[in-house]
């Protein structure tokens, strides 16, 4: 990934989450805002990459965000811990 292509995905996730805000300050639910965000962008995925590659890349952020909600689990159990010692 070249620097342009960063400076770029943070330029437009920038610019998504400005009209997702734009949106649910106008009364919009956000659930139903990143759904279709998601939704749209998956089907993007899938016409670009190909349903294979696209589910691999979905199965991963899964993994991720599961690996993080575990650390996050962990994390609150060991303060709980620490907090009755």
């Amino acid at each position: 990934m070249t620097d342009d292509t960063s400076a770029l995905r943070l330029q437009l996730a920038d610019q998504w989450q400005k009209l997702a805000i734009e949106l649910i300050k106008k009364g919009l639910p956000a659930e139903t805002i990143f759904e279709s965000l998601l939704t749209v962008g998956l089907a993007g995925q899938v016409e670009v990459l190909g349903k294979e590659v696209a589910a691999a890349r979905l199965a991963s952020i899964a993994e991720q965000l599961s690996e993080q909600v575990r650390q996050q689990k962990e994390a609150l159990k060991e303060a709980s811990n620490a907090t009755k010692n």
